[in-house]
């Protein structure tokens, strides 16, 4: 089977067992049969937005396994913008990332509905993190999304994280009125029994994509899980790689 990671993260981190370089991290990825991977900024998840960025796009360009969603921060508006004119047509920028929980911004604000103006142009997808109960509910991502229909929007870890009740999540991707809401399951809620099966069965194995957040979570882990889901083998290839093809790489021509 192949997979194609559509969540991880490049660069420093909290603690010296989930900070790599990029040559460590994509010797793990490929250990975990993983063939390629779609990272976000660590540095520019917290303050660092440009250099964050720049570093993570600098040694992506040396390995061929790597692809980067650029980091952007609706609050940080002349950065983010600076940020688009320079990477927006790079060969290593897959998409765009935004983190309200980490930048501390409901996703839902106008100035993230002015940033995704500027984004809707260029056709390419965009990477929110999910969580329930938070700035980056579900709720508010399903609002982003029907107000952008031909933007891509991906609630990540099953759109929920970690805490509260899946069907929050799974009732933002099933109410969505556009059907261009989608999500990952680069989350430690898949390990609980039946979650990706429950997922897939609710929403469709044609809205999950594939994604590991590693290195916080060990990337292995994520295989083993999708073939043990109760799943059909054409919706675990859907997950493994034909969505991430079809909606992270085909719009650039990156496959």
């Amino acid at each position: 089977m192949r997979y194609i990671d559509t969540h991880a993260h490049l660069g420093p981190w909290f603690d010296e067992i989930t900070t790599f370089s990029a040559e460590g991290f994509v010797a793990m990825q490929e250990r975990a049969g993983i063939e390629r991977t779609v990272v976000t900024s660590g540095s520019a998840l917290f303050t660092e937005l440009i250099y964050g960025n720049e570093w993570t796009i600098r040694h992506a360009e040396n390995l061929e396994h790597l692809l980067v969603w650029l980091v952007l921060n609706p609050l940080k508006m002349a950065e983010s913008l600076e940020l688009l004119d320079r990477f927006k047509d790079h060969p290593k920028v897959a998409g765009f990332k935004i983190h309200p929980v980490q930048h501390k911004y409901p996703a839902d604000i106008k100035p993230t509905f002015r940033l995704f103006e500027k984004l809707e142009p260029l056709g390419l997808p965009v990477l929110s993190h999910g969580e329930n109960e938070s700035y980056a509910a579900p709720a508010r991502l399903r609002r982003l999304a029907e107000a952008f229909p031909s933007i891509t929007v991906i609630t990540a870890h099953f759109g929920a994280g970690q805490p509260g009740q899946t069907y929050e999540a799974i009732d933002a991707l099933q109410d969505c009125k556009t059907g261009n809401l989608y999500t990952d399951m680069g989350t430690a809620r898949a390990i609980r029994t039946g979650m990706i099966g429950l997922v897939v069965r609710e929403v469709g194995a044609d809205r999950v994509l594939f994604g590991t957040d590693s290195p916080l979570y060990e990337p292995m882990a994520f295989p083993a899980l999708l073939a043990a889901a109760d799943i059909t083998d054409d919706e675990r290839e859907q997950i493994a790689w034909r969505n991430a093809e079809r909606l992270v790489l085909a719009p650039k021509k990156l496959s």
